[in-house]
């Protein structure tokens, strides 16, 4: 009874007990609640009046890069324009130049004065006769300097608006460039047109007045005025593309303003040339604002204009809203994540105090800790195994550039022990050479904070390696950048694989050429002469590195198909019939039966089996037409026609190259016209002279 009474005693003891704990545990819960609720109110007050704060600077920044960016591109842009200007400095100084818009302006800009004269006029009269025989020589010199200038046309004004002078091949002036002109003469500074399209694409004009010869320009005025036009496509792409240093939803577009309203420059679209809207809240659409984005999606943008030519051209700078304010969303967000911590962290103080009220939680909650600290070393031990059975190597650096930890395959990799390592720097471990490479992808890892990779050329234990460098920013407590963390890939094999496999090609289509040159000799020299032409195209047009690789191995093979073609056939001087025409047609399919079963990597037989076809669709063998057609085969196709025209024949002699060239003009239909001028300049360059004339001894 005893035993069963104490216990009933210890039972309403600790009954008691619980029961004056409770009005002490019901204070403690309500002003833990008080307490909480305080602060959920300051957690919601406090960081939105610091996140109001912070978007004023968040905004300043953008508005800063931004407006750097815009002046930057704008400097870039105008920095070329005047090297342009400059360049063209050459030919308005020129003395010889002068002189003759000199005589032509004191002719009235009457072009009877420049006809010969007729047996019937006054023999004293010299002014014409004079200027006619200066009309060649002054259009040859003309049309040199445009080539060599990398212009596409020059014309040389009087003051009746009219073209006295051309380069050759010059179209037509438009009513645009007519009305320009007529503006421009008589002013003393230079003038750029507007950007504008033409069958090659994107161009603009540049007008510079002529000053009489041996005359100053604060002295005299213009007699004359000369219009240079130059392609503006390609640099305009480079300069508006992105960089590697542009974050991400930064964009940078051209706009220009004419008659016709405002427009955008986009020479990576087929449009070229597109007509926009702008909208700001202020007078000025280009001062930086929050408006919708010139490309019509509808999206909000921050963006702000850099002038480029005074009140005509500009460099505009956009940043996407959400990408511009993600630094704002992401320091919305902590603040709001460390107001709620500060919440969690005072609530779980208050129940840790609650919990130390009832002792009884005080065992378990140990029990607790120390499963999870037996967990914690568990997973440290896995981890630590895995680590260890990378093959890759991975690596921390600190800011510095020393490295703070290596597992061991990096350590094995570079012959060193991981103690060692560890402060050490690339240039003691890799050499000077690759640390300076590193350290710039570093500087890109860091300043992006993003992932970068790279690859590097590095010799290990005296052994080449090809090394893939995958690098990220390693965030520390402080969420500060305090190191980089990197890991090694060894490609060698890889890369050696590649090696071989291009080895293997090239040596194969020697053979394959080879082979060619002992059938028929006349095929494999051929095939060089329309290899050398289609390289130096298709290098002259900007192709990529795959496509000129392209022309290179399909122009050697070109010639193959015809091995399968009787010689008679190939050397018969008279007319073909129709069915040995169908069979020397077939060359291309014999092509692919004899090369369908090698891997070039490259479109190597498409690019074959396409030289025959023409834009027109009259070609051969599958009739493709226009964009269908690929642009290597386009340039071999252009370059085997031209080639088959000036070689000698045993029934007919080698035509002139300039007469080639005329033919394929006049044949524009078919060949890419874009593909002939280009080749033309191969064929004028001293390059093609010296293999013309090689084939014409």
């Amino acid at each position: 009874m005893k035993k069963n009474g104490k216990e009933k005693f210890e039972f309403h003891a600790i009954n008691n007990m619980a029961s004056s704990a409770k009005p002490a545990n019901k204070r403690t819960m309500v002003t833990a609640a008080l307490v909480i609720g305080a602060l959920v109110l300051l957690s919601i007050i406090v960081p939105g009046l610091i996140i109001e704060d912070r978007k004023d600077d968040v905004i300043a920044k953008v508005q800063d890069r931004q407006e750097i960016l815009a002046t930057g591109r704008s400097e870039l842009i105008q920095t070329w324009l005047d090297s342009i200007r400059a360049q063209s400095d050459r030919l308005v100084t020129n003395e010889l130049f002068r002189l003759f818009a000199y005589e032509v302006n004191l002719a009235g800009g009457d072009f009877t004065q420049i006809v010969p004269q007729t047996p019937d006029e006054d023999p004293d009269s010299s002014l014409g006769v004079s200027l006619f025989e200066q009309l060649p020589f002054m259009e040859r010199v003309l049309t040199d300097f445009t080539i060599n200038s990398d212009f596409t046309t020059s014309y040389l004004f009087g003051k009746t608006g009219i073209a006295y002078l051309t380069s050759g091949g010059a179209a037509p002036i438009n009513l645009q460039q007519k009305a320009l002109a007529l503006a421009t003469f008589g002013r003393k500074e230079i003038t750029f047109g507007p950007v504008r399209k033409d069958s090659t694409g994107l161009v603009m004009d540049l007008f510079l007045p002529v000053l009489p010869a041996q005359s100053e320009a604060d002295e005299e005025d213009p007699v004359g005025l000369m219009l240079l036009t130059f392609p503006v496509t390609t640099k305009f792409g480079e300069f508006l593309s992105q960089r590697d240093l542009s974050e991400t939803g930064e964009i940078t577009r051209m706009v220009q303003i004419t008659n016709m309203g405002y427009q955008e420059i986009v020479p990576n679209d087929s449009e070229l040339i597109k007509k926009i809207k702008l909208e700001s809240e202020g007078s000025d659409p280009f001062v930086f604002a929050l408006r919708p984005s010139i490309s019509g999606s509808g999206e909000q943008v921050y963006s702000v204009g850099a002038k480029l030519l005074a009140d005509r051209l500009w460099v505009f700078q956009e940043v996407d809203r959400a990408q511009a304010e993600k630094s704002l969303a992401e320091f919305k967000n902590i603040a709001f994540l460390f107001a709620g911590l500060i919440v969690l962290i005072v609530a779980a103080v208050f129940l840790a105090f609650w919990w130390r009220l009832n002792s009884e939680h005080n065992g378990a909650l140990a029990k607790q800790f120390k499963e999870l600290a037996t967990r914690i070393h568990a997973q440290k031990q896995l981890l630590d195994k895995i680590n260890g059975s990378i093959a890759d190597f991975i690596g921390l650096k600190a800011v510095d550039g020393s490295y703070r930890y290596v597992n061991p395959a990096f350590a094995k990799g570079v012959g060193r022990d991981e103690d060692e390592i560890v402060g050490m720097d690339d240039a003691a471990i890799f050499g000077t050479g690759t640390a300076a490479r590193m350290s710039i992808s570093d500087q890109r890892a860091i300043t992006d904070g993003g992932a970068i990779t790279t690859s590097e050329r590095v010799f290990l234990n005296n052994k080449e390696h090809h090394l893939q460098i995958s690098k990220v920013p390693f965030v520390g407590e402080d969420n500060q950048v305090s190191g980089i963390v990197s890991v090694f890939r060894d490609v060698t094999e890889i890369v050696e694989e590649q090696r071989k496999k291009e080895k293997a090609v090239k040596q194969m289509v020697v053979a394959l050429v080879r082979a060619v040159e002992l059938r028929d000799p006349y095929l494999g020299g051929h095939s060089r002469r329309v290899s050398f032409f289609a390289l130096m195209v298709g290098k002259r047009m900007n192709l990529s590195e795959v496509e000129v690789a392209t022309l290179e191995v399909s122009s050697n093979l070109s010639q193959i198909g015809k091995l399968a073609i009787p010689r008679r056939i190939l050397n018969k001087p008279e007319r073909l019939t129709p069915e040995e025409v169908a069979l020397i047609q077939k060359h291309p399919e014999n092509t692919q039966q004899l090369l369908r079963g090698i891997d070039f990597d490259l479109p190597v037989l498409e690019t074959i089996m396409q030289m025959h076809e023409r834009l027109d669709g009259k070609g051969y063998p599958k009739g493709l037409e226009g964009d269908e057609i690929l642009i290597t085969a386009r340039i071999l196709g252009a370059c085997d026609v031209f080639c088959a025209r000036i070689e000698p024949r045993s029934y007919r002699h080698g035509l002139d190259p300039q007469r080639a060239l005329e033919i394929l003009d006049d044949n524009n239909d078919r060949y890419d016209i874009n593909v002939i001028t280009a080749l033309r300049a191969v064929v004028n360059s001293v390059e093609g002279e010296k293999l013309i004339a090689s084939i014409q001894q």
